[in-house]
């Protein structure tokens, strides 16, 4: 009856970054600091970051945008809060109206903290999944499952 035993399944890295639960859709913020509060408490009371984390966000973002085009901002620390992350991890907030962020509108918010330089895969990894805008068009229509089914590489 051996062959019957499920074999012990490692967790995905993929997977422990982001977690279904850190995907909120629905969302509505006045301004681009709002969501940017928004996800960045999402990334502490999931545990990833310490709250200094939050401010190192805002001024990142004040300093250098973080919009990157596609309807999308990837907020993150600066170098200076690196100490505040305790693990790696991502938030995404959909906000389907859209906010004014830099020259652009964002519909995508995605919190990242990252303990190394790690976030530079995650970077690549957004832009990857969702350099296209049909993608991103379902993301902000889809469901947190699904979201997190296209950012993990489990989408069909």
């Amino acid at each position: 009856m051996a062959f019957f035993r499920k074999k012990k399944q490692k967790e995905d890295p993929k997977n422990r970054i982001l977690d279904v639960k850190n995907i909120r859709t629905g969302c509505r913020a006045a301004d681009s600091d709002e969501a940017i509060m928004s996800v960045g408490h999402m990334l502490l009371d999931a545990g990833y970051i310490d709250e200094g984390y939050i401010q190192g966000m805002l001024n990142r973002d004040h300093s250098l945008t973080t919009y990157i085009g596609n309807d999308i901002a990837i907020p993150h620390g600066e170098y200076e809060v690196k100490d505040c992350v305790k693990q790696t991890g991502l938030a995404i907030q959909i906000y389907p109206e859209g906010i004014p962020w830099a020259s652009g509108r964002v519909r995508v918010v995605i919190g990242i903290a990252a303990t190394t330089d790690e976030h530079v895969t995650i970077l690549q990894n957004i832009a990857e999944k969702l350099g296209d805008m049909d993608v991103v068009e379902q993301v902000v229509q889809g469901s947190p499952e699904f979201i997190h089914s296209v950012m993990t590489g489990d989408a069909a």
